[in-house]
């Protein structure tokens, strides 16, 4: 699967990994590996409410929202946990 970023995940990355490289590094290696192999053992779930149409791939204390069909994956917003379904 290819994967794409909006420009507002690319930006959050950047931020995570100025104040903590280990858990931007884990989340860049969490959502190849799910392209990788989506069918494989991820903690992922389907949101509900105004993000209904998103799926969330949990990374340590970060979540990943993203979208996806059978060749794009897409990713919207890299997140605190803490600040995730708070928009």
């Amino acid at each position: 699967m290819e994967i794409k970023y909006s420009e507002r995940a690319v930006s959050q990355v950047k931020r995570i990994a100025k104040g903590d490289k280990k858990s931007a590094s884990m989340i860049l290696r969490e959502i190849e590996n799910y392209s990788g192999n989506p069918r494989g053992k991820f903690d992922i779930k389907i949101l509900k409410g105004k993000y209904g149409h998103f799926k969330r791939i949990r990374v340590g204390n970060y979540r990943v929202i993203f979208n996806d069909d059978e060749n794009v994956i897409f990713i919207h917003e890299i997140k605190h946990r803490k600040e995730a379904y708070h928009d």
